[in-house]
Parts: structure tokens; C-alpha cells; sequence
């Protein structure tokens, strides 16, 4: 349970910063704009498809939902199917609810974040050019595709790349490849930006008869 909440937090990077010091000077003027539609970015809703590789396995999952972020650290992930799940984020605890098991799980988020983890980035709290260096940056017709890898050695994360409109320079998908050769793709769509979104909506109440597998208990 532990790794699939790690797993969803990290292809959940979005609205992350990007730079670099040593980018080329076209390639810098794009991560500056990026960084600058980041730092506008104060919510963020979208629907989202997520594609999951398992190597071992030779297969690949597919669900979808839609997903609501608030600076700093709030956040809920909706996925509708195939297999139903509700990830809230409060900036203190996160919640996992998965009604088909009838089971809720519930972490605190300092387990989850660390220095060199992409989830660090939804809360607000960090910056990639921090904890990650630009190896390439793609600009294709419609897509700027930046690919980054751990500055600092990361036990399961291999490489980041992460995809922005070309116009609008914000960040449209993400790719994230471990090293165990699994990979990870989520794809937004009908994105907003700074709508107003209720603090409530990252409340989570715990529903009757369903088994709650607290790990905050002692922290």
C-alpha cells in the first residue's frame, strides 16, 4: 500500500518548477517561462489518464480521473476506473481510500516527501533545479519536452521528463521512469488554472465499516 501511494505521488508532478544553470540559452528562455507559469499556478484542476508499465509484468495499466491541487500541499486525486481510489493531501496527513477494499490508509505526509522526490514539488516546498539536473529540452511543434535525472543518488527514481504547452508553457503530462525499468505517464486535459477551490474539498471523513490503517498514530 505504502509503494502505490509513493508511486501515484510521484506521475503526479504537474505544476512543478524546472531550471537550470546550465541549460543552452533557448533552452534556458523556455525553462524560465515554465518557471514562471509554476509560480502563477495557485490551483490547478484537469482530467487526467495515467498509464502505468509494469516491466516484470509486460503490462501496462490504464486509469483515468480528475485531480484538484491547492498550494501549498493540498490536493485530491479522483480515480473513477478502473479501480476506484480518492488520494486527499492536507499539508499534514494524506489519505488513501480505496472503497472496493472497504480500506482507508492514512500517512504522514513527511513519510511520503523527501529531498529528491518530485511529490516534494506539489506541496510548494522545493525547487527541481534543487534536487535535479536538465539533460535535455525538446521543442517539438506544440510540446516542450524537458528531461531531468536525481542530482543525488536516488534508490527508485531513474529520470523525470516532463511535457509543457509551447504557448502557454504550463505542464500538460509527465513521464517517470524508476530503476527497475517500470515507467509511468499521465496525460492532462481540460486544464484550469486559479479557480477558486474550497479548503474543504481536502477534507477527508473516514466512512462507516471500513477498516482504517493509521501509520500517524505515533508521530
Amino acid at each position: 500500500m505504502m509503494k502505490k501511494i509513493i508511486s501515484i505521488l510521484v506521475i503526479s508532478l504537474l505544476i512543478s518548477p524546472a531550471g537550470t544553470s546550465w541549460a543552452e540559452s533557448d533552452e534556458q528562455t523556455a525553462l524560465d517561462a515554465i518557471q514562471k507559469q509554476y509560480e502563477s499556478v495557485k490551483t490547478f484542476t484537469a482530467e487526467f489518464v495515467q498509464k502505468s508499465h509494469v516491466k516484470t509484468m509486460n503490462q501496462t495499466v490504464e486509469a483515468r480521473g480528475t485531480v484538484e491541487i491547492k498550494k501549498p500541499g493540498k490536493m485530491k486525486w479522483v480515480y473513477n476506473a478502473p479501480d476506484p481510489q480518492v488520494l486527499i493531501s492536507n499539508q499534514k496527513i494524506l489519505w488513501l481510500y480505496v472503497p472496493d477494499e472497504k480500506q482507508v490508509t492514512k500517512v504522514p505526509v513527511e513519510s511520503i516527501y523527501s529531498s529528491n522526490t518530485p511529490a516534494l514539488f506539489l506541496a510548494g516546498k522545493g525547487k527541481l533545479s534543487d534536487s535535479f539536473n536538465v539533460v535535455q529540452v525538446i521543442h517539438e511543434d506544440d510540446v516542450i519536452t524537458v528531461v531531468l535525472v536525481p542530482n543525488k543518488e536516488d534508490n527508485s527514481l531513474d529520470r523525470l521528463v516532463l511535457f509543457a504547452d509551447k504557448k502557454s508553457y504550463q505542464i500538460v503530462g509527465s513521464t517517470v521512469y524508476d530503476k527497475l525499468g517500470n515507467k509511468t505517464d499521465i496525460k492532462f486535459s481540460n486544464i484550469e488554472v486559479n479557480q477558486s477551490i474550497a479548503d474543504s474539498t481536502f477534507v477527508f471523513e473516514v466512512p462507516q465499516d471500513v477498516e482504517l490503517l493509521d501509520y500517524s498514530a505515533n508521530r
